[in-house]
Formats: C-alpha cells, sequence, structure tokens
C-alpha cells in the first residue's frame, strides 16, 4: 500500500511538473510528418532550436508537413498546434513548411504574446516576412529541400529579432477581441484606443487646416471685391476744369512696400516618421503572424 501511494504521488508530481513546464517560455516541439530529417539532424535542429529558445525565452514549434493543405487548414492548424503545446496567449512562435511536394508551398509562421512584439508583421516593420525571405533560400528546388539547413536558419532570425528588440511605438490590434496591445515594462497592455496617438501630427493637421481655411476666405474675399469694383478707377481731374486749373508745382511720390520671409522650421516631434511615429501589427483571436508561398 505504502509503494502504491508512493507510485501515485510521484506521477501526480510528474504531471504537474510538465503541466508547469508547458507553461513557461522557452520549450521546442519539432513535428516531422514525413520523416524528412535523419536522427542526427533532427538533433542537430532540435539542439539548436533549444538553444534559440533558451536564449528569447520563447516557446517554439515546427511542424514539417507532408499533406497538401489549404491556406486556411494551414493557418488554423498552426495557431491550434501552438495553442494545444504551450497555451493561448503564451510567449512564442510556430513555424509551418510545407513539404508536400505541391507546385507553390505555403509556409505560414504563427507568433503569440510577446513572440508578435518581436516577431512582427505590420507594413512598416514585417520580421515575419523577412524570416520567410531567409529559410526560402534552404527550400528550393521543392522535393529537394535542405530542411535542417531552414531549421538552423529559423533559430538565427529568432534570435537576432529578438537582440533587435521591439520597434519603437509597435502595438497589435486583435480583429477578434477587438483590443489593441503594446508593451510597456516588459508587459502586454491591452486599450480599447489606438496608443502612441501622434499628438505632433494633430497639431500640425489643425494648423494645416486653419491656414487652407484663411486662404479660402481670402480668395472669395477677392471675388467679391472684385466684382462690385468700377471699372475705371476715378481721378479727382475728373472734377476740375482743365481750362482754368493751372498747376504751379508738380512731384511724384512713391509708396515703398517691404516684404519679409521668415522660414518657420519644423519640429522633430511633429515630423511624420519622426521618434512618434507608431506602426501597427495584426492578430487574429491572440496569433499574429503571416505567410507566403514560395
Amino acid at each position: 500500500m505504502k509503494k502504491y501511494l508512493i507510485c501515485l504521488m510521484t506521477i501526480i508530481w510528474m504531471v504537474l511538473t510538465c503541466s508547469a513546464v508547458s507553461a513557461c517560455a522557452g520549450e521546442i516541439q519539432i513535428f516531422d510528418e514525413g520523416g524528412r530529417l535523419s536522427e542526427d539532424a533532427f538533433s542537430t535542429a532540435y539542439d539548436r532550436l533549444q538553444e534559440a529558445a533558451d536564449n528569447t525565452n520563447m516557446n517554439v514549434a515546427v511542424i514539417l508537413g507532408n499533406e497538401a493543405r489549404s491556406e486556411i487548414t494551414i493557418e488554423s492548424m498552426t495557431d491550434s498546434t501552438y495553442d494545444q503545446l504551450y497555451g493561448n496567449k503564451t510567449d512564442g512562435i510556430c513555424l509551418y513548411i510545407d513539404l508536400s511536394g505541391v507546385a507553390h508551398p505555403y509556409d505560414y509562421i504563427s507568433t503569440s504574446g510577446m513572440g508578435q512584439f518581436y516577431y512582427t508583421n505590420s507594413s512598416d516593420s514585417d520580421r515575419i516576412g523577412q524570416i520567410h525571405y531567409a529559410i526560402d533560400k534552404y527550400l528550393y528546388p521543392v522535393g529537394r529541400e535542405d530542411v535542417e539547413g531552414a531549421l538552423l536558419c529559423f533559430a538565427d532570425q529568432l534570435e537576432n529579432y529578438y537582440e533587435i528588440g521591439i520597434p519603437n511605438h509597435y502595438w497589435v490590434y486583435d480583429d477578434v477581441s477587438h483590443e489593441y496591445y503594446h508593451v510597456e515594462d516588459g508587459k502586454i497592455i491591452p486599450t480599447a484606443t489606438k496608443p502612441y496617438v501622434n499628438t505632433g501630427n494633430l497639431i500640425m493637421g489643425g494648423i494645416i487646416g486653419l491656414i487652407i481655411g484663411l486662404t479660402a476666405a481670402g480668395i472669395t474675399r477677392g471675388a467679391v471685391k472684385a466684382k462690385y469694383r468700377f471699372i475705371y478707377e476715378l481721378s479727382p481731374t475728373n472734377y476740375l476744369n482743365k481750362k482754368t486749373v493751372r498747376y504751379t508745382e508738380q512731384s511724384d511720390r512713391f509708396i515703398r512696400e517691404r516684404t519679409t520671409k521668415t522660414h518657420v522650421s519644423q519640429s522633430s516631434g511633429s515630423r511624420s516618421g519622426g521618434s512618434h511615429h507608431s506602426s501597427g501589427g495584426h492578430s487574429h483571436g491572440g496569433h499574429g503572424g503571416g505567410g507566403h508561398h514560395r
């Protein structure tokens, strides 16, 4: 009985320990559907990805797909596989490499938690796209891919962008929760409105609008004035009898007008693309990322 209780307690401890580990970042999983990696290649790739996971504090999963699947199936499968392994909204990334042999394979990367901020997918900062392009050179031609080389390159890319850090004023919008997310002091902060609003651009927009309004008002005033202007300007001589008036002195007077131009410098805070510029990524149900066809 005593041995049975000890054995039961050991099993419970192991289950709890495994659950705790799964909730933490830094885990590695590789699913090789078609057995494309040799035992040595699998071991080499696994160790290198584990090193990258430790250095970035990210969970990393890789799916080497061997079946022909649609884009939406691949994307859904990549997101759900990550969630099943590590849990929703944990920090990490999952790579799907299409090794089914189709003419134009579709590879996909899913990001979660802090992974969305280091491995960005906005128009101004598309690191996901850059990772795909870096891996691509190992995946040609179709059917003779260097899978081990692609995974080692993937590990390098993970460390590279983690070292570069999160782009300044980067945020993510999730179209399921309808919330914006950004990072403050190493924590993901949700908000109902877009963060990092550029007040400088708002002020400049107001100034430009005021200038346009004043210009339009001036043009309108000039048009009205011109409508009621006499065709010929009147002169005092029109009311004088030239036969009886004699000029004893003549002089010319000129009214001088001086115009000065002052250059107004624009502060760096109001420039487009300056220090207050923000960039937004896309998320769906807690997952960012992106894919492309080779």
